[in-house]
């Protein structure tokens, strides 16, 4: 059952991946879009020091679009460089 669990969340993590350049990509074309997925998924709760060691599904959208935000911003410097 291991093999299972560990063979889901590597794809699970390729998803994730493709779909972060995927959304940093349409980023680069319409740079609103990024925002609005922003008020969509972020603003949410954080978990204390004291609170559950628990993430929301929430939590976890707002980390993919920090990551994307990221990867937006790496492309875009990329680009700067370039010119």
């Amino acid at each position: 059952m291991e093999v299972e669990n560990t063979d889901l969340e590597r794809r699970v993590l390729a998803h994730e991946r493709i779909l972060q350049i995927l959304i940093a990509q349409m980023a680069e074309t319409e740079p609103k879009f990024l925002d609005r997925m922003k008020v969509s998924f972020g603003q949410h709760h954080t978990v204390g020091r004291n609170e559950q060691d628990y993430v929301s599904t929430d939590q976890y959208a707002e980390q993919f679009i920090r990551q994307v935000e990221v990867l937006h911003e790496n492309e875009t410097a990329k680009i700067s460089l370039r010119r």
